[in-house]
């Protein structure tokens, strides 16, 4: 006779296989810069007039030697922490009950290289923002061997360079500020107190940095550079599996009653009431239901109707599932264990397959489909959509399978999507569809 074991152990166990099922595949990540117990030397020490604030050019370098002053001038990550100190920063800090968010260390967590006092070295600065060592890692690790004319990218890595080249690693990276970690959270209480919203892309947000490095012959011949096809299929694997983390984490719930709030869809609960009558619940949900974000997992069906069509429904079907069992701790664990052998599977034949010409326009156009049939997609999974097709077609024209003038006559078509898509407030999914089946038309010629 088999025993039914109760409800609670059920739920702790398919949690317990959802997160070691998520440690495995995150095994090629090391430990994050911040996360490192190591000496952190400040960006006055990485971008010296010496080294990367050079004001001319090297002699002989491999690199521009003046990254520091283009992250100075133009990045905003250089500006992070004197946004603490903005009339907007001390806003919320106020309504956070904070004295000052500048000394908060859950704002400094992502506005700051923020590593222990006992961490920092002489010339370490706080107000510095998110400098240098906060991507590339601790220079009291890999310094020494950085600076010796026989240094290279693999004996920088070895010695503790964070492998920022790496899109799985690069992705980790970039997420666990832009969607949060379980160091770094951002909570509906922070949103709340007037935070704006996450919105992130790993490909779309690094085109939109200024380039401190020049990809050019000899910098791919030292060093792995992956294609924009490539860095949006990893960020969007992490963005589903840190959302599944962060859904299924006990830890990480408001109260015990729902999943963290700030993991669900704004507009599903922020929206005006009664200006459209055309609304309809998302199909296979129930209207009125709180709906998590997940945008990430909308994405990927375009990525599997690619490189692993079987996954494809199944993948559609799990989330549903996820979404109709938020309340249910058992039934919850049980899908995102399900969900996460899915995301498994495709990174698995994802890795299993070289990238193929044609792979980014057969994916957006797998997005277009889906964008049509899902009508009323959320403004969180259309706002992602329209940041996947604008890299994945970047990605085709980089790749020369776009002609500079097919690709002016595409991005029109992609302008349009945008136009359509609006903002939280003037978003209509009718049309969306209408300006996503005119660019559509165009991939198709």
């Amino acid at each position: 006779m088999r025993t039914r074991l109760p409800t609670c152990v059920r739920a702790a166990f398919g949690l317990l296989c959802a997160l070691l099922l998520g440690s495995a595949l995150a095994a090629d990540v090391p430990p994050l810069p911040a996360d490192r117990d190591a000496r952190f030397l400040g960006v006055d020490t990485c971008g010296s007039s010496e080294c990367h604030g050079s004001a001319e050019p090297w002699r002989n370098a491999t690199v521009l030697m003046r990254e520091r002053r283009i992250w100075d001038a133009h990045d905003s990550h250089a500006k992070a922490y004197a946004s603490l100190g903005s009339d907007a920063g001390q806003r919320i800090a106020k309504n956070l009950g904070l004295a000052d968010a500048t000394q908060a260390p859950e704002c400094l967590v992502c506005h700051s290289t923020y590593v222990p006092a006992a961490q920092r070295g002489p010339k370490f600065r706080l107000d510095a923002g998110v400098g240098c060592e906060s991507c590339h890692g601790p220079g009291g690790s890999f310094l020494r061997a950085h600076v010796q004319v026989t240094s290279r990218h693999q004996t920088n890595i070895a010695a503790g360079m964070f492998p920022t080249t790496n899109p799985e690693a690069r992705a980790a990276l970039c997420l666990s500020c832009h969607q949060g970690d379980a160091t770094r959270r951002i909570t509906h209480r922070i949103y709340g107190a007037g935070h704006p919203r996450l919105r992130f892309e790993l490909d779309t947000y690094s085109v939109n940095q200024p380039y401190h490095f020049n990809p050019d012959a000899d910098y791919r011949r030292r060093k792995p550079t992956a294609s924009h096809f490539q860095l949006w299929a990893a960020g969007q694997l992490r963005a589903a599996r840190a959302l599944l983390t962060q859904v299924g984490d006990p830890k990480q719930a408001s109260a015990g009653i729902f999943p963290e709030l700030a993991q669900y869809d704004c507009h599903a609960c922020h929206q005006a009431i009664g200006d459209d009558p055309g609304y309809k619940p998302r199909p296979g949900l129930r209207a009125g239901a709180p709906t998590l974000i997940d945008a990430p997992l909308v994405a990927l069906r375009g990525l599997t109707a690619v490189v692993d069509p079987a996954l494809t429904d199944r993948l559609r079907d799990e989330t549903r599932t996820l979404q109709l069992a938020l309340n249910d701790p058992a039934k919850r664990a049980a899908a995102i264990a399900a969900l996460n052998r899915t995301l498994a599977a495709l990174d698995a034949s994802l890795r299993a397959r070289a990238e193929q010409a044609g792979d980014g326009r057969h994916v957006a156009r797998a997005l277009n489909a889906m964008v049509a049939a899902e009508r009323p997609l959320p403004f969180t999974a259309a706002e992602g959509a329209a940041m996947s097709l604008s890299t994945l077609l970047l990605a085709e024209h980089e790749a020369g399978r776009f002609a500079d003038g097919d690709y002016v006559r595409v991005n029109k078509a992609l302008d349009a999507v945008y136009a359509a898509l609006g903002d939280e407030r003037t978003y209509r999914p009718a049309a969306l569809a209408d300006a996503v089946a005119a660019l559509d038309q165009e991939l198709a010629q």
